[in-house]
């Protein structure tokens, strides 16, 4: 009979085994280490070339933010930013190389304020007599919102569009909680903040309703009046194209939106054609091209442009851009898995970091606060407001709102020099909210009893397994109060108003960045240049300058985050993207969880950010949020 002698806990078996595999790690980490900084000495970026009589294909990531975020370790690039694009269009409308932009429309989420600008940077491009042609084989209102400026739009024949009007649609949970036992009490001040009514309401409640339906309507008429002007159309007929909602290429082509079909390689020889004529024109020469010569954004970005880079100020005059986009928190950001990117998010700690950083440094004259943000967290967003105060007394620090700059993301701008949003920003919403979920009924449903101990008539407040009695709403309400009291005061000393007249514009409401200016909740309406050029007239840079820019956060750190991940040293609180969060709640091999993969990308959306509210409030039991805003 053999016999297995299992060696003792600390046995000299045990240690090899140990530092076998510990040298084994150290192995792995050196070489996963020497593959990057050989990357670092020979990956380095060649100069790109522009030829002559070239085309600018401007194509887009899967989500426009406004920084950022590398897909893996072994990615190198630079991410593609929001600022990025406007500066690659701006180039080539001063680059003589450059004829003409081609845009092949994809299946990228672009916010409605980035899509105004783009088209902005896009109509001035087409002002210097450079031509725009548009590809789209399907694609949403919002895709064509951005084709819509294009001399020339092609389909193909069996290609589709779901140009529909405009619509929210809401998600409300509290029946399917209630089947569970489990009822959410939701504290908001005042009538209008209605990001917990997804909890606690069966519909949207008539304040909800109005100031969203402000916001749709607004957005709706903006888009018809775009898109009627680069047309050529009448608005009323695009309007009525709209209410009927047009899917077929046939269709799309009956009504003028597009104007022929063909397929993409059609498409480049129409455009071949086009550069032909051109060169003809300009050269005296009736040779044709082998090939059109085409340029990717990614690879225009880093292109040199003489007729741009001459004139960019120097680095000792530049201006600093820190971008804080996501709902906030408190704490840190990364040691998240550093092998895939993640949901970008504003962690308090980060984000003053980078702010200190851009005022600590000499070559800094101005800061510009680039937010795009729903809320959340009110402590947090104190902490950068905080901050803010102090770096104004030493350097000018301007807010430029992009899509979103709400609830606690107009907390933190409002502490700036100057506020600057687009007339389609959606900001606002100066309130708070509580939520706490009761589950006596559920408990009761599965045969659960609870009995108490307390030393004090305080120790079953926060016992979520109890009924809320009246009792226990009015503490909630008293603990709520001041702090809805405080945010209303600050907004009221930083806009010059009384606090019944900064009340007034509170109550929880969205508005949009036309709206808030004329309330006096903002100082401009512009977009990122508008904000850029308040910077450099407040520096004295000349006009004809081109701003040296130095961007914050800087772009990630893969080594320092393989060793936090290695180690084990990773920020817990670190945000999950749609299926994570989802997969939290439910599984991720439930088949629920596989149904809801196929759901349409808004409903995922909502669910997500239903989850990430309820994440929130197990953190913080008051928060600083908007309702959840689909892209538009």
């Amino acid at each position: 009979m053999n016999t297995i002698i299992v060696p003792p806990l600390g046995s000299s078996s045990t240690s090899k085994k140990r530092t076998f595999w510990m040298i084994l790690g150290i192995i792995f980490g050196l070489g996963i280490v020497s593959i990057l900084t050989l990357g670092i000495f020979f990956g380095s970026e060649d100069t790109v070339e522009v030829k002559e009589y070239s085309v600018l294909k401007l194509t887009f990531p899967p989500q426009l933010n406004e920084y950022g975020v590398n897909d893996n370790i072994f990615d190198d690039s630079t991410p593609m930013r929001f600022y990025d694009v406007l500066v690659a269009i701006r180039k080539a409308e001063l680059d003589p190389r450059i004829k003409g932009i081609y845009i092949p429309i994809g299946s990228s989420q672009i916010g409605f304020v980035k899509l105004e600008e783009i088209l902005e940077a896009l109509q001035s491009f087409k002002k210097k007599g450079k031509f725009i042609y548009g590809y789209m084989e399907t694609g949403s209102r919002g895709d064509y919102m951005l084709l819509s400026i294009a001399d020339s739009i092609f389909m193909p024949k069996e290609g589709m569009a779901e140009i529909s009007a405009l619509g929210i649609s809401g998600i409300f949970f509290k029946n399917m909680f209630s089947k569970l036992g489990v009822n959410y009490h939701v504290q908001q001040f005042e009538e209008y903040k209605s990001a917990g009514e997804q909890f606690s309401q069966e519909r949207f409640t008539p304040p909800a309703k109005e100031a969203l339906n402000v916001i749709i309507q607004s957005r709706a008429q903006r888009m018809y009046q775009l898109i009627a002007q680069h047309r050529s159309l009448p608005l009323s007929d695009v309007q009525k194209a709209f209410d009927r909602g047009v899917y077929s290429a046939d269709s799309m082509k009956a009504i003028s939106f597009i104007d022929g079909y063909a397929q993409e390689w059609e498409v480049r020889d129409i455009i071949k054609k086009r550069m032909e004529s051109i060169r003809k024109k300009e050269k005296s020469t009736s040779d044709t091209l082998d090939v059109l010569p085409m340029i990717s954004l990614q690879d225009y970005v880093n292109a040199e442009c003489k007729e741009y880079d001459q004139h960019i100020a120097e680095e000792s005059n530049a201006i600093a851009i820190v971008s804080a986009v996501g709902p906030i928190r408190s704490g840190t950001s990364g040691g998240s898995n550093p092998f895939s990117g993640g949901e970008q998010e504003i962690a308090s700690g980060s984000l003053v970091k980078d702010l200190r950083k851009a005022s600590e440094n000499d070559n800094v004259k101005a800061i510009i606060l680039r937010i795009d943000s729903p809320g959340g967290s009110v402590i947090a967003s104190d902490e950068v407001w905080s901050l803010i105060q102090s770096i104004k007394k030493k350097k000018p620090i301007y807010a430029s709102m992009s899509d979103v700059a709400a609830s606690g993301g107009y907390y933190i701008p409002m502490a700036c020099d100057t506020i600057i949003a687009h007339k389609q920003t959606i900001t606002g919403s100066i309130g708070v909210i509580g939520m706490i979920p009761v589950i006596d009924e559920a408990m009761s449903k599965i045969g659960i009893t609870m009995d108490t101990i307390s030393t004090g008539a305080s120790s079953q407040d926060l016992n979520m397994m109890l009924p809320m009695t009246e009792e226990r709403k009015k503490k909630l309400y008293d603990q709520m109060y001041p702090i809805y009291q405080r945010f209303v005061s600050k907004v009221a000393q930083s806009r010059n108003m009384q606090f019944e007249q900064a009340r007034s514009f509170a109550k929880g409401r969205v508005w949009l960045g036309n709206d808030a200016r004329k309330h006096g909740l903002i100082d401009t309406l512009g977009g990122l240049g508008t904000a850029i050029s308040i910077a450099k007239k407040r520096i004295g840079m000349p006009k004809d300058k081109n701003p040296y820019i130095i961007h914050y956060p800087k772009k990630r750190d893969m080594i320092s985050e393989l060793i936090a991940s290695l180690s084990g040293n990773k920020d817990e609180e670190s945000s999950a993207g749609i299926q994570k969060s989802i997969e939290l709640v439910i599984g991720k091999d439930n088949p629920l969880n596989i149904m809801l993969k196929s759901l349409p990308l808004e409903i995922q959306q909502a669910m997500h950010y239903a989850i990430s509210v309820f994440q929130m409030t197990q953190r913080e039991s008051v928060l600083a949020i908007l309702p959840f805003m689909p892209i538009i």
